[in-house]
């Protein structure tokens, strides 16, 4: 039998490693025509365009869309934007807590202060080659003040630039592709004449006879409302349809990085000419565009508007919700503490397991398409405080004390299809980072993985239980099933495609396997489920990156930079990420209340609850699969740049309905209640 089981470990791994090599998708390409220009709009917004009767004009000639303009730092000013696009990865442009500043002067052919600028990269570990575009040949043109910031060089040296627009200058041989600056958008009087004037320029950029790229490039002022900006491509090709590219692999969706890419032609160049290894991998994709052809200007600005709505209002509404359900559980709490009785029962069970639901409500919603309803904040707050109670009751009515796997049973599937499917309810989620956040365009993110570790583990744990009597055996390859489906599907590049995830969940996979065939485990076999997790996610990580460039995902665009010397700013800024939380208070009591959480698991007598400890002996599978959980949390919190949140995460969805089932299963204690025996003294 142990044969058979190390076997089966082999084949999970190798099931995953076989997956990688499939690729996602590609957005339908465009053939880039022989020059592009770029024209950036630092605040222009889909609001404005609709304002503007000539910009709408400009959408049924374009392939449209809406830009993510993040840049390192936690806002994008212009020239934080412009930076961006001169590295071709996200870099830092203004001073943290500072507004923005205005655009550097060039002084005798140099960008002004162009040393602080790369000095700021390195302070803040962003890895950003300040002058890559720059060096990318003699024929890139640049016209305007934030266009001097984008075609520098590495020394802040600019040529081939004017301080104005030169439109004989623009259409000549001598510039393959431009990049004009069209200036910010004042922020109240002028912007219509503005506008007016952007809109012409791009008509005369048209008659250039290029591929004409106008987009937002940041933020007006640092605490300015932010949103995705506009994007527009001129001439359409085979009709006006929706911009998109591999980095971000949404429709209608493009970053700020791609714009280096397109002019590239997606090509990484070295920052140094005499280097002899390319600079760290570009962020974005060259640009391109899918779907149908449009043709109702009004219709689709009201798409990019109601778009903006979607990737705008979750963060806001997810304190909103989770202040409410959890206010919710602790009134009852407090009320079944005081009272006892079977309506103060009943109450706290239903509101764990509405905190239990809220983990599917958060992407269920996604399906009521709330942004498009009126008041799409509170449309949103509605619909998953909704779901959130639709789930604990169905759970409660058809599983009755075991409502709480149907729960996370549900999670489980639920995430299982929306991978397999591309992730399309992570969009606008209320777990998911977006856009306007610059975190994750597709796929997995950490919040979204907690909730499938804590599904995928508990149903493992639960199946195993109906089949451990029966076999030890056929109950370890259902746990080796199920948290290998869950493996597979978070870290499937175009799935998932979740390099920390998988890292957190192998082990945890691999140790509850083991723990449910043999019972319990010797440190030399715990060392060999670690090496054995280790080795699979390299692997998985290696096959990604024998992928082409353009193809890689996470994985492989790792592995790049580990082997192009590139990774420590990388490890660092993660590293920064994770011991972020500990700023403040809610950090440390999170990570006080996970910490107890694991204990809990290790050191079950030393609980303060009798019906946990009862709890904890009764059944076989139990303390595989709380350890599992624990190990997943703990391998996360260590290796993930979500640091101790992705834990807690786990506990908010497991601990809920932990204890509603400890609660459904108590026996009604036969000491008064509280009130009772303050009424008799």
């Amino acid at each position: 039998m142990r044969r058979v089981l190390l076997r089966t470990l082999f084949a999970a791994a190798a099931g995953v490693l076989a997956c990688v090599g499939a690729g996602t998708a590609n957005a339908q390409p465009t053939d880039l025509l022989a020059k592009v220009v770029v024209i950036g709009v630092p605040g222009l917004t889909w609001q404005d365009v609709k304002s503007s009767p000539e910009l709408t004009a400009l959408v049924d000639q374009s392939h449209v869309g809406s830009i993510s303009v993040k840049s390192a730092g936690p806002h994008t000013c212009p020239v934080g934007g412009w930076l961006t696009i001169s590295a071709g990865t996200r870099a830092w442009g203004s001073q943290l807590g500072q507004p923005c500043a205005d655009l550097p002067a060039v002084n005798g052919g140099k960008v002004a202060n162009w040393q602080t600028y790369i000095d700021r990269q390195a302070e803040h570990h962003t890895g950003a080659p300040l002058g890559r575009l720059g060096i990318s040949g003699d024929r890139l043109c640049g016209f305007g003040p934030g266009a001097a910031v984008a075609v520098a060089r590495p020394d802040g040296t600019v040529s081939n630039w004017l301080p104005d627009l030169n439109l004989p200058r623009l259409a000549s041989p001598e510039c393959r592709d431009s990049i004009v600056d069209a200036g910010a958008l004042p922020l109240r009087e002028g912007r219509p004449e503005a506008l007016r004037r952007v809109a012409d320029l791009v008509g005369q950029a048209k008659a250039a006879d290029g591929w004409v790229l106008l987009v937002g490039i940041g933020q007006e002022t640092a605490d300015t409302h932010q949103e995705t900006l506009v994007a527009m491509q001129l001439p359409p090709d085979n009709g006006p349809r929706w911009l998109t590219s591999d980095s971000t692999r949404r429709p209608g969706l493009i970053q700020l990085t791609d714009i280096t890419a397109t002019v590239l032609r997606g090509e990484a160049k070295p920052v140094d000419p005499a280097a002899s290894a390319q600079a760290a991998p570009l962020d974005g994709t060259e640009i391109g565009f899918t779907g149908d052809v449009h043709t109702d200007a009004a219709a689709v600005i009201e798409d990019r508007l109601d778009a903006n709505q979607r990737f705008e209002q979750p963060r806001p509404m997810l304190g909103a919700v989770a202040a409410t359900i959890v206010g919710a559980v602790l009134l009852a709490l407090v009320w079944f503490l005081i009272r006892r009785s079977p309506a103060s029962r009943r109450t706290v069970v239903f509101t764990l397991l509405t905190l239990g639901g809220f983990f599917i409500a958060v992407f269920l919603a996604q399906a009521t398409l709330w942004w498009r309803w009126p008041s799409p904040g509170l449309s949103l707050y509605a619909v998953t405080i909704g779901i959130s109670v639709l789930s604990a009751a169905l759970a409660q009515v058809f599983l009755k004390r075991y409502a709480f796997v149907g729960l996370a049973l549900a999670a489980y599937l639920l995430l299982l299809v929306d991978g397999v499917l591309g992730t399309p309810l992570q969009v606008g989620s209320m777990f998911a980072d977006g856009p306007v956040i610059g975190g994750r365009f597709y796929g997995f993110g950490n919040s979204t993985f907690a909730t499938l570790a804590v599904g995928a583990l508990v149903t493992a744990g639960w199946v195993a239980q109906k089949l451990i009597d029966k076999s030890r055996v056929q109950a370890a390859l259902a746990v080796l099933a199920i948290g290998g489906a869950a493996i597979v599907v978070d870290g499937r590049p175009g799935w998932g495609t979740d390099f920390g995830g998988i890292i957190a969940l192998t082990p945890a996979v691999l140790l509850m396997a083991w723990l449910t065939w043999r019972g319990s485990i010797s440190f030399r076999a715990l060392v060999g489920v670690g090496v054995a997790g280790v080795l699979a996610v390299s692997a998985v990580a290696f096959l990604d990156y024998l992928r082409p460039a353009d193809q890689r995902s996470h994985f492989g665009a790792f592995v790049a930079r580990l082997l192009d010397g590139d990774v420590a700013d990388v490890l660092i800024r993660k590293l920064q990420m994770a011991v972020a939380f500990f700023n403040g208070p809610v950090g440390w009591l999170m990570l006080v209340g996970v910490v107890l959480a694991m204990l809990a698991t290790v050191l079950p007598a030393r609980v303060p609850s009798a019906s946990y400890r009862s709890y904890y002996s009764s059944l076989p599978m139990i303390r595989p699969t709380l350890l599992a959980l624990s190990t997943c949390g703990l391998v996360g919190m260590l290796l993930n740049d979500a640091g101790v949140a992705l834990p807690a995460i786990m506990t908010g969805f497991a601990l809920p309905l932990l204890v509603a089932h400890l609660i459904t299963t108590e026996q009604p204690s036969t000491v008064p209640p509280v009130s009772h025996l303050v009424q008799e003294s």
